[in-house]
């Protein structure tokens, strides 16, 4: 599994607008090729992270495009271009819980 890990400086005060934004864009990042996980973190102090995870180098970089489509549309809130780092991902485990009795 791979990741990009991109992280951001917004300007002042438009986080909340950033983070809405995003949330709007859901379904056109769903169009991103092979993603198979979108997060995005608000690290506070106007700062944001956010992880695209895909399964292979290959479709990560096959996703760039599309992905810096979309990012554009955020991009004038960003206070500085956000920085993008390609990392391979060596554990993604998620543990499943169910609720009390069950």
């Amino acid at each position: 599994m791979y990741a990009s890990y991109i992280e951001g400086k917004m300007k002042p005060g438009t986080s909340a607008e950033a983070i809405k934004l995003a949330k709007d864009l859901i379904p056109e990042v769903g169009e991103i090729p092979n993603l198979t996980q979108f997060i995005l973190i608000d690290k506070g102090d106007d700062k944001v992270l956010l992880l695209a995870f895909y399964n292979t180098a290959e479709e990560q970089e096959a996703a760039t495009p599309k992905a810096g489509e979309v990012m554009s549309k955020i991009g004038h809130l960003f206070a500085t271009p956000p920085e993008r780092t390609q990392m391979e991902v060596p554990i993604n485990h998620t543990y499943l819980t169910s609720p009390a009795g069950g």
